[in-house]
């Protein structure tokens, strides 16, 4: 029986997409879990019915150095930008895309345009994160990675996802420009790096839950 490769791509666009989608939902749900596990095993090393989660936060902080903060953070930027350039830059996948805003898309700096907006719309979002109460640190994206021992090879690992997330918007600024033509293969690519990046930079969460277990 020979296998149609266009339905194989149709299966596998959507499959990853719903494996991205569950990577960032469970990583926030086992981060939570992880620190409320930490918290609840603190007090009962103290001996008390509560440890506040000033001293959580205090005893858990590690620091990543600021080099490795500031290049998980682009990275984090750039996954904003690379969602959106694959999803919302061609009105292929969603209704509504770039494409519908008409100044914008007849723009010879359109894409560029659009890049900028999603990475101040993200780094907005971060930022304002940031500005939550301190009881709330495990919201901070800018201080994820300070709840974690991270290794010197991993830290590698998640700053070159920038390398690969600029690559997935490439070949999303590729299929934008020649629309309505479609380009398959390089949605497939454009996703799996979106994929694999997103799973490299959340690995240290899954890393604490899945010890934790043993």
């Amino acid at each position: 029986m020979e296998i149609d490769i266009s339905t194989v791509i149709n299966i596998l666009f959507p499959a990853g997409t719903l494996l991205l989608a569950l990577l960032l939902i469970i990583a926030a749900i086992l981060h939570i879990n992880n620190l409320n596990r930490v918290h609840k095993l603190m007090a009962v090393l103290q001996h008390k019915k509560e440890v506040s989660k000033e001293l959580l936060y205090k005893e858990m902080t590690v620091s990543q150095g600021s080099n490795f903060t500031a290049l998980a953070l682009a990275s984090w930027i750039m996954l904003f930008v690379a969602v959106a350039y694959l999803y919302l830059l061609v009105p292929t996948i969603l209704p509504y895309s770039y494409m519908n805003i008409a100044e914008l898309a007849s723009s010879n700096w359109g894409f560029a345009i659009f890049g900028i907006l999603v990475a101040c719309l993200a780094a907005t979002i971060i930022l304002l994160l940031d500005k939550l109460p301190e009881d709330h640190r495990e919201l901070k994206l800018m201080e994820l990675y300070s709840f974690y021992s991270i290794s010197k090879t991993v830290k590698k690992m998640i700053s070159m996802t920038v390398i690969a997330l600029c690559t997935s918007v490439l070949l999303s600024a590729y299929i934008g420009t020649i629309y309505p033509a479609h380009s398959q293969p390089a949605e497939i690519l454009s996703l799996m790096l979106l994929v694999v990046s997103t799973g490299v930079l959340v690995m240290p969460i899954y890393r604490e839950a899945w010890e934790a277990r043993r």
